[in-house]
């Protein structure tokens, strides 16, 4: 009895896989051909309208960006340059 349900998993195995193979075949021939270019030719244009909308808000953030990285630059300058009189004090320094 043991024999008969290994026998049923392994015919199992073979008719699943020879299904499998004869619907991939039908389609990989016809109509799954269609579907696979219509979906690679909707994928190119969704991207290049993504790269488009994206390469619009690319100029105002880049110099957004700079912005504020040359304004830190002023402020540490001008940080660096103040007298010392008017720096603040820590507690148990000694300079």
């Amino acid at each position: 009895m043991a024999n008969r349900k290994d026998d049923g998993f392994g015919w199992g195995v073979i008719v699943g896989f020879a299904l499998g193979l004869v619907a991939g075949a039908y389609l990989a021939s016809g109509p799954g051909r269609d579907r696979v270019e219509h979906l690679r030719t909707r994928t190119i244009e969704l991207t290049s309208s993504a790269r488009r909308v994206a390469g619009g808000a690319e100029g105002p953030l880049r110099r957004a960006l700079a912005e504020g990285v040359e304004a830190a630059r002023r402020r540490r300058r001008e940080l660096a340059e103040a007298p010392a009189e008017t720096m603040p004090r820590r507690e148990g320094d000694d300079a």
